[in-house]
């Protein structure tokens, strides 16, 4: 594409110089605020074209200066004298230091890049820009529908549309404090038209639209710049197409009040009318003898009754128009209440089946119910006959003469093993102090107990009862003991002698276990 392509593509489609410095000075609320803070107010116009931001900023005391791509563009900066330069816009921001610029402006050059390196230039703008430093960014508005599916794609080097959320939200998340949405060229005639045509809908809506970001400052040079930041501007879809939708709903309202004045007065002049054939009809009886008058009255009443007859006919036809949309809403609510009533048949016959099914189960349940209570009678029958026949059994044993004369043989055999115990008991009782002072003589001797140690591990029930039996008498210290055994005989040493002296060993074993089962309880 050469460079005089573009420029006279510029000049047909975009508008006049003219012109665009006029759309352009929508943004002098916002920069005005700069020039209380910043004396110089440097600022740089990427994509500065013909120049027609660059003569306003200077006409308000800006220090500004352009730079562009194309050539042939910057022959219009050229012809006015104005600082413009042709370079590349992100690789001329990186070069500058930080703070250096109090504004920043880049108008229809957004559509014009990949967004990647869009995301730089917000990016190095940030960080070029002092405080409370603005960035504005222009572009076309996808969100009017011509522009968006057709005006847009008529210039060759644009990349895609960029809505103005995507536009707007990539500020906020490169860290300006603040933005602005400006929709922007509407008709002016459109804002304040209270009726819209489709037209409108399709087309209507700002065809451009502006981001304005403010740096982070102190919220007293924020302040500064609320007003403009309050304000709201341009028209967007949607009001345009609540507008047209209020439209048609008033247009129907309209059209259906002109339907009943219609019908109304319809039924006035068939009113007048019969009231004329009446009259007419009592002047012709009275005056039956004036053929002139009569002439007269006959002609009225033909012309009465053409007027009448096309009334009528309009009358006939509306009327005809009801009694079919009434027969519609009557054959569909017919057609509506059968469906209604087969549903209902339907669902009453489903609850009539599940009620006989539930009625089956329950009648097959107290079926078997009676069926377990005739078995448990029948079953508690027979362990009642069962019963009454072992306590006959019982009765005839007792009472049995083999009974009465054994009882004295069962009283001597039970006597007899009570004195079998005696001898085992009086045995442990005599030997105790005699194995006491036996285990003493051999606690004195170690070599002995050595070796006498080592051969009771051989049998570990006797090893063990013989250590209880040293234990309980203060006779034996605390030794390692085997993992079977060592569990059963901790605690033993602190057991008192007198309270386990009495119990058998498998006594005083069940003893510790409960001993050890409630101390661990307790530790938890």
């Amino acid at each position: 594409m050469t460079e005089q392509f573009y420029r006279a593509f510029e000049e047909r489609l975009r508008g006049s110089r003219a012109l665009i410095k006029e759309r352009q000075t929508v943004y002098l609320p916002f920069i005005a605020p700069l020039k209380m803070l910043y004396a110089s107010c440097p600022a740089l116009d990427l994509g500065c074209g013909r120049g027609e931001w660059l003569e306003i900023l200077r006409e308000n005391g800006f220090e500004a200066r352009g730079i562009d791509l194309d050539q042939g563009m910057l022959e219009g900066c050229d012809s006015l004298s104005l600082p413009a330069e042709q370079g590349e816009a992100l690789e001329t921001l990186k070069l500058l230091a930080d703070e250096s610029l109090a504004l920043i402006s880049g108008f229809h050059i957004a559509e014009h890049m990949p967004f990647e390196r869009l995301q730089q230039l917000v990016a190095e703008a940030l960080r070029v820009l002092k405080p409370a430093g603005l960035l504005i960014l222009e572009s076309p508005n996808a969100e009017n529908l011509v522009v968006g599916t057709n005006n847009f794609y008529l210039d060759p080097t644009h990349e895609r549309p960029i809505p103005h959320l995507l536009l707007s939200f990539l500020t906020e998340y490169t860290g300006f404090a603040r933005f602005k949405l400006l929709r922007l060229q509407e008709p002016p005639e459109l804002a304040k038209a209270e009726r819209v045509a489709l037209m409108n809908v399709l087309a209507g809506a700002s065809p451009d639209y502006g981001i304005v970001a403010q740096k982070g400052a102190p919220a007293g040079q924020t302040a500064l710049f609320d007003q403009a930041f309050e304000k709201e501007y341009g028209l967007a879809l949607d009001t345009l197409a609540r507008r047209y939708d209020d439209g048609l709903q008033e247009e129907l309202e309209c059209f259906r009040r002109q339907l009943e004045e219609a019908g109304a007065r319809s039924w006035e002049v068939e009113t007048a009318f019969r009231g004329s054939i009446a009259r007419t009809i009592q002047a012709e009886v009275k005056q039956a003898a004036v053929e002139t008058l009569n002439e007269t009255l006959r002609q009225q009443a033909q012309q009465a009754a053409s007027e009448s007859n096309a009334l009528w006919e309009q009358t006939r036809q509306l009327n005809a128009q009801l009694q079919q949309e009434r027969q519609q809403f009557e054959s569909q609510l017919q057609q509506g209440r059968q469906q209604f009533e087969a549903q209902l048949q339907q669902e009453r016959q489903q609850l009539e089946a599940q009620l006989q099914q539930a009625r089956q189960q329950l009648e097959t349940q107290k079926q078997q119910d009676r069926q377990q209570l005739e078995e448990a009678q029948r079953s508690a029958h027979h362990w009642y006959l069962q019963a009454n026949a072992y306590e006959a059994q019982a009765k005839d044993v007792l009472s049995s003469t083999s009974w009465r004369v054994t009882k004295p043989l069962r009283l001597l055999m039970i006597g007899l093993r009570r004195l079998g115990r005696l001898p085992a008991q009086v045995m442990r009782r005599l030997l105790r102090p005699v194995l006491a002072r036996a285990m003493r003589w051999i606690m004195g001797r170690p070599e002995l107990k050595r070796r006498l140690v080592d051969r009771l591990r051989r049998h570990p029930t006797l090893f063990q009862h013989l250590r209880l039996f040293a234990l309980n008498r203060g006779l034996l210290g605390p030794v390692p003991m085997s993992p079977v055994h060592a569990p059963i005989l901790q605690g033993v040493e602190n057991e008192p002698v007198e309270g386990l002296s009495l119990l058998t060993p498998r006594a005083r074993q069940i003893h510790m276990q409960l001993k050890k089962a409630v101390q661990e309880k307790g530790t938890h």
